[in-house]
């Protein structure tokens, strides 16, 4: 036996020191490297993905075995692009506890470990290859000392919803780790997503139990905090602590110093809130807890809210808890104003059920407002709630008075998740000036970017909202009545009917795409009076000098489409009807089509367009059947006049990028009565061009274009072409003149610069021309000028005046062209035929100066015979002399003269000199002849020689300067004759 014992004890040791012996010689001899190309094409062989293992891999196989790999990484199926990677991984285990299939793991290390989690449209991921569904799971005992994962991180990616989430930086330590025991674990990360949009820093820190197979988790110690970006807020910063026993199947809770404290900046307001449960205790018999308290805080630019709230000692069962209330109270502060209030109610449920009841909860609020009538104003509460959490409904009854308000109504909610609340809210009258503070912050400008709803997404409404009336400032709003609907795609309100002021509005409100908001609208309004809501400021307001384009960038969010008709709308003195107006905006693009309406005694039909709204372009279609343009130009009151130039400003065109056309049946512009006016704008970059510029007017057309430039030193260019038209009309509705008639062709080509009305007209150049027929020049008769002279009567009497307008010079023909510089038009080839008179080419020459608004020009109509329409023949023995014509004076008072000097003379040496007797013909024999040419003119005209010219000095001013005398005779009686006649 001894024998045996020894020898077995040889055998067993013999055995023993083979095993340590063949360990050595693969320890020795086994590179774990030589095998890594056979790894990494079992991995493509049979998951289709490429293993790259970049470092050496070092094995331990006694008395634990062991690796500690470099880095290794691995692609996406089928894909190159990396899926995961790890820069180090160190791990062993115990051999002997393998053979009795448990798993006892040293404290593993991890470092740098990445992953690329994509989950796709069709639900499935990126990893689905590599979970294997041939293996059956077998149950292993494992326990692992302990994990340490350094500076790792794992995005995560949803292409069906675009949500992305990425935890970078993340740092885990954890205690000795086994299945359904505690673990201590200490681990911080950082975390960000698009949906819902967070940047934070977490930490988190305890012992936690996680048992799944008893549904039983146990917190204690906790101490986690999150800090960032989150919850639609900025610098958020949350805090909880305590200790937590669950078991959610049997609804057993212990919470034991339970501390929640958060805040942060949401909509710059800063808010903070602190939960405090010092105890709870849920059996299966008994329900115990001590108080809780909530509290609430916010502040916003020096306005501050607060409210506590306060669950007292529960007692009771899980089917029948009680309490002996719920209390609470408010305070507010909003400028001036203060707001205080309490609450309370009885507390009933049945935590089995989930079913909690506030039968009545009663408050009272008390607002303090110097703003307020009397200073404040008192208002009590009444509410009463039911909610049954395990079936997800909830329903309450309201009411509440305050000052004149009554306000009534009942609310009730399915679904928890997705709430669908229906409701009825109805008030008799709500004064909003009491109730409302004035804000007293400045308006900040408008987004560009379109509101995001997208949090509608999740609200289910059904409703109505009846008000009686309704003040707000200087409105009132009275039988309010609109149906409320929201379906999580749409917000609707429908069947709206409200009387504002005196206007009656019908109709229906809609918000669609609620990520890109869609507002849609119908709304009927009977009658609208703008002058109530127009600003009553009547100080003028200095026209902008900045040459930058109004910014429409605000029209960037607006998304719209709907259609608006009003009835009747007054603005001023202006009254229009029947008006229709359908707007589509989506962002890039604003359309007003149509746009419709009677205007006083217009019927306007049109289309406007608005794009690129940073440096917008106008777009525009305007169809009117007539249109009185005079009416709605204010005319300057003659007071306000000054001697000054008046300056131009074209800043705005500067502004203005337009393009478009008008068309306008009847037109009245400045007195000026034209049809068919057809008008196309262009302008861009400070250049604006109307072409065409055509219209009928006074029985004939025009056509032709106007440029005007205000990129520096305002310039114009001006071309028309006006044929067939009526001379006679058009100047006397344009410049009140009435100086010549006729029917013809008018043509301008005309261009100007400078920084003044009188500038431009001073710096005219270019070029006209005029070709009439059939009319006359009216305020001089040269014919029965003539008569008068040859007849010897009244020939004292025509002098330079003013223009007769009873009298004219009828002509069949009558062409001329002016080259115009400098503001001054100059003419040299006049030509007219009248019944006894003939103008040729270079028989005229003269200037008209229209920046001055003056005239000076000298024709020489030549007398022919045969006269047939002005009485003329008794004249025919005048044919061939020419007789002078001087027109002066001013654009709105011409002076017509004629040298009577030269016509006498003519008279004196023609055939009627034979027929002159007594003492005329010998004074007109003197005259023409040797004979004292003084004495016979004195004759002639019926006038007594002075019988001393030097005796008496004059005693007018002209005596003061004395002319010179003429020399000879025949100088003195031309010169007494120019002197009478002013030539």
């Amino acid at each position: 036996m001894k024998k045996f014992l020894k020898y077995s004890l040889y055998g067993v040791g013999g055995l023993i020191g083979l095993v340590l012996i063949a360990v050595g010689i693969i320890t020795a001899t086994f590179n774990p490297n030589d095998y890594k190309q056979k790894v990494i094409d079992l991995v493509q062989e049979k998951k289709e993905r490429t293993l790259t293992l970049d470092g050496d891999i070092k094995l331990a196989f006694w008395p634990k075995i062991g690796a500690n790999l470099g880095r290794v990484s691995i692609s996406e199926h089928k894909n190159s692009k990396e899926f995961a990677s790890v820069n180090g991984v160190k791990v062993s285990l115990a051999l002997l506890p393998l053979l009795k299939k448990e798993l006892v793991v040293d404290t593993v290390y991890i470092d740098g470990a990445q992953a690329n989690i994509v989950k796709y449209k069709d639900g499935t991921t990126n990893f689905d290859d590599l979970m294997s569904k041939d293996e059956e799971s077998q149950d292993i005992k494992f326990d692992i000392d302990g994990v340490n994962v350094t500076n790792s991180a794992v995005s995560y990616s949803d292409e069906a919803t675009g949500a992305k989430f990425n935890i970078s930086k993340f740092n885990l330590k954890s205690g000795h780790i086994a299945l359904a025991e505690p673990v201590d674990i200490a681990t911080d990360f950082t975390i960000s997503s698009n949906q819902p949009e967070i940047a934070a820093n977490a930490n988190l820190k305890g012992n936690f139990l996680v048992d799944p197979e008893t549904k039983h988790f146990v917190a204690k110690g906790l101490d986690a905090a999150i800090k960032g970006d989150l919850l639609g807020g900025k610098n958020v910063d949350v805090t909880l602590s305590g200790d937590v026993d669950a078991k959610p199947e049997s609804r057993e809770f212990l919470v034991d110093s339970l501390k929640l404290v958060g805040s942060g900046q949401f909509n710059d307001a800063k808010m903070s809130i602190e939960l405090n449960a010092p105890k709870l205790n849920a059996q299966k018999d008994e329900v115990t807890s001590k108080k809780t308290t909530v509290t609430l805080m916010q502040e916003k630019a020096g306005d501050t809210f607060k409210a506590n709230l306060e669950l007292a000692d529960i007692k009771g069962s899980p089917k029948a808890l009680e309490s002996s209330g719920i209390t609470g109270d408010i305070s507010a502060v909003q400028g001036k104003r203060t707001v205080t209030g309490k609450f309370s109610s009885p507390f009933s449920g049945n935590l089995e059920s989930l079913i909690f009841d506030l039968p009545k909860l009663a408050g009272n609020l008390d607002i303090k407002d110097p703003s307020l009538p009397n200073g404040g104003m008192k208002g009590l509460f009444n509410l009463s709630a039911h909610t049954d959490i395990k079936n997800e409904l909830a329903n309450s009854k309201f009411s509440l008075n305050i000052n004149d308000t009554k306000l009534n109504g009942d609310v009730a909610v399915a679904s928890f998740k997705k709430p669908s609340i229906k409701f009825n809210l109805s008030a008799d009258k709500l004064n909003l000036n009491k109730l409302l503070a004035k804000s007293t912050q400045a308006e900040k400008p408008s987004s560009e970017k379109p509101a995001d709803l997208s949090g509608m997404k999740n609200l289910l409404l059904d409703g109505k909202l009846n008000v009686g009336s309704i003040q707000y400032e200087k409105f009132q709003i009275s039988g309010l009545n609109v149906a409320i609907k929201a379906d999580g795609e749409k917000l609707t309100l429908s069947g709206l009917n409200v009387k504002v002021d005196d206007s009656q509005i019908k109709g229906s409100l809609g918000i669609s795409q609620l990520t890109k908001p869609l507002y849609t609208f119908d709304l009927d309004i009977d009658q609208l009076d703008v002058d109530k809501y127009a600003s009553t400021n009547k100080t003028p307001t200095k026209a902008s000098s900045d040459s930058k384009p109004l910014d429409l960038s605000a029209l960037k969010a607006l998304n719209a489409d709907g259609n608006l008709r009003i009835g009747s709308l007054k603005y001023g003195k202006t009254k229009a009807s029947n008006i229709r107006i359908d707007l589509k905006a989506d962002g890039q693009k604003l359309n007003l089509n149509p746009v419709a309406a009677k205007i006083d005694d217009s019927q306007v039909n049109a289309n406007v367009g608005i794009s690129r709204f940073s440096d917008p372009i106008y777009s525009f279609n305007v169809n009117i059947d007539k249109l009185d343009a005079d009416r709605y130009i204010t005319k300057s009151d003659s007071t306000a006049k000054t001697s000054g130039d008046a300056p131009i400003d074209l800043s705005a065109l500067k502004k203005l990028n337009a393009s478009g056309e008008a068309k306008i049946g009847w037109l009245k512009l400045a007195n000026v009565k034209t049809e068919n006016v057809n008008l196309g704008l262009k302008a861009e970059g400070g250049v604006a061009t109307l072409s065409p510029f055509s219209a009928n007017l006074y029985q004939g057309s025009m056509d032709g274009l106007l440029k005007v430039d205000a990129r520096s030193t305002p310039s114009i260019a001006f071309k028309q072409n006006m044929k067939n038209v009526s001379i006679g009309p058009l100047l006397v509705d344009s410049i009140n003149n009435d100086m010549l008639s006729g029917k013809g062709t008018v043509n301008v080509d005309v261009t100007a610069s400078g920084n003044t009305v009188g500038a431009l007209k001073k710096a005219l150049s270019g070029s006209s021309s005029l070709s009439l027929t059939d009319g006359a020049l009216k305020g001089v008769d040269i014919a029965g000028s003539v008569r008068e002279l040859k007849n010897k009567v009244n020939i004292l009497k025509t002098k330079d005046a003013n223009a007769d307008k009873s009298k004219k010079t009828d002509f069949s023909e009558l062409t001329a062209s002016f080259t115009i510089k400098n503001g001054v038009a100059h003419n040299e080839d006049l030509a007219m035929k009248a019944p006894i008179l003939r103008l040729a080419k270079g028989d005229s020459r003269g200037d008209v100066d229209i920046g001055n608004e003056s005239i000076n020009y000298l024709a020489k109509p030549t007398i022919v015979k045969s006269l047939k329409g002005q009485e003329g023949a008794d004249l025919d023995s005048l044919a061939g002399f020419a007789i002078p014509l001087k027109i002066t004076g001013t654009f709105s008072s011409p002076k017509y003269g004629m040298d009577f000097a030269a016509i006498g003379t003519a008279l004196a040496q023609s055939k009627l000199l034979d027929k002159v007797g007594g003492d005329k013909a010998t004074a007109v024999k003197d005259l023409l002849g040797d004979g004292n040419k003084v004495d016979a003119l004195s004759g002639l005209l019926g006038k007594k020689k002075p019988t001393d010219t030097t005796t008496t000095p004059a005693t007018t001013d002209a005596a003061a300067k004395p002319a010179e005398e003429p020399k000879s005779a025949e100088d003195k009686a031309k010169y007494k004759l120019k002197k009478l006649l002013k030539f």
